[in-house]
């Protein structure tokens, strides 16, 4: 993905930057009203600059502030049920959802604008043509937070579920497994330099993404090559390398240059790390098996949507994409690394449960089933869960069942 894209992604799921622009909408709404009065009829400026229009901003302003204050208690309230319920790492994607960004950051904009409006009014800032436009406003921001309202409550009825943390979960590995499928070496060629200069990380973390036109361009410009040594979700220490350049020497621009292309973080990403959603998915499966929860129904329903993400995987593409960054050389995801990200924590802690166990096996069935590079990843994770069953099971009938399950 390319550095500037990433980065404003990550600036426009910040639930202030979608406050703060709606706060600025509606300030400048407040106070702009005045620039169209010149054009307003005098007719409807005599019936619609009158007193309503203070009447209706009154109205909003009393009552928004009650509802942005408890729509963000409701957010906390669902950001914790969350993090206790299913993992803290899927948390982030409540604060990060748009619908309830855009509920929030409406009532922020409608308090604001209702404010900066009244006191407008008692300054004596409008006339009555300007008074006519800010009643119209007044009416469409009325409207537009009813809307949100409604829209917010629905969202309200779901936010905080398990299962709707799956299904969003789901979406965002799908979206990075798909992009991956289609460039399975981020845009570049499989291979590896034998010899040359290493690009090391100024910074301990995670590799959050990588641009690799960026790594093309630098590398076109410099007359080498470059291998990536730290895919997306590799975790790197300060003086770890990054990359690899063909060149024997290299300065302290070159190494900039080609540093500014990753960017490390303290935490994985969902954009470009497409396991990082499959381990996130089997941290759910793995806390509702824990003993504290007893939910084997929803390891079965990330089971279900493994399945259907690892059969998305490897389905085969349309046509063969070209590589676009004939100079960059990556690594390819393992099939059987996308296998154990998902399966391995329920395998592990769901063996001694007969209708999970049951229910993995003939996942890792059907995938074993179709030919290709997962088809012995999942017979040999068969033959792993299989031995755990054995000694997880104490009782010959229930053993006896998940032995039925031919893989």
């Amino acid at each position: 993905m390319n550095r500037w894209r990433f980065y404003w992604l990550r600036l426009t799921r910040e639930l202030w930057v979608r406050a703060t622009a709606y706060a600025v909408m509606g300030v400048g709404a407040a106070l702009l009203a005045s620039v169209g009065a010149r054009w307003v009829p005098q007719a409807m400026a005599e019936r619609l600059g009158g007193e309503s229009v203070e009447e209706i901003l009154t109205i909003l302003a009393s009552s928004l502030l009650a509802v942005a204050t408890f729509s963000v208690g409701a957010m906390v309230t669902a950001y914790t049920a969350v993090s206790q319920a299913a993992t803290p790492r899927v948390a982030a994607l409540v604060t990060s959802d748009g619908q309830t960004q855009r509920s929030l950051a409406t009532f922020v904009g409608a308090f604001l604008y209702a404010i900066v409006a009244v006191t407008a009014i008692n300054a004596r800032y409008y006339g009555e043509g300007g008074r006519a436009i800010l009643f119209l406003v007044s009416l469409a921001v009325v409207a537009l937070v009813a809307y949100r309202l409604l829209a917010w409550i629905n969202r309200l009825s779901s936010l905080a579920r398990v299962g709707h943390m799956i299904d969003m979960v789901e979406d965002r590995a799908r979206d990075a497994l798909e992009a991956r499928r289609r460039r399975p070496f981020l845009g570049g060629r499989p291979g590896a330099l034998s010899a040359g200069s290493l690009i090391l990380s100024e910074a301990t973390g995670y590799v959050q993404n990588v641009d690799p036109d960026h790594l093309e361009a630098t590398a076109h410009d410099r007359d080498c090559q470059v291998q990536i040594l730290a895919a997306p979700g590799a975790f790197v220490r300060r003086g770890e390398p990054l990359a690899r350049i063909s060149l024997l020497q290299s300065d302290d621009r070159a190494c900039a240059d080609f540093r500014s292309a990753f960017a490390v973080g303290g935490s994985r990403s969902f954009d470009q790390d497409p396991r990082f959603g499959l381990i996130v998915l089997s941290e759910i499966a793995a806390k509702a098996l824990s003993p504290g929860v007893n939910d084997p129904g929803t390891a079965v329903q990330v089971i279900g949507a493994g399945v259907r993400l690892l059969d998305a995987w490897l389905e085969p593409l349309a046509e063969d994409e070209e590589s676009s960054c004939t100079r960059v050389l990556a690594p390819q995801v393992s099939e059987a690394d996308l296998l154990d990200d998902i399966f391995g924590p329920i395998a592990r802690y769901g063996a001694g449960d007969v209708p999970v166990t049951m229910r993995l096996l003939k996942a890792l069935r059907s995938l074993a089933a179709r030919p290709g590079p997962m088809q012995r990843p999942a017979r040999d994770m068969a033959r792993e869960l299989l031995d755990r069953a054995r000694r997880a099971l104490p009782i010959p009938a229930d053993l006896a069942r998940v032995r039925a399950v031919k893989v």
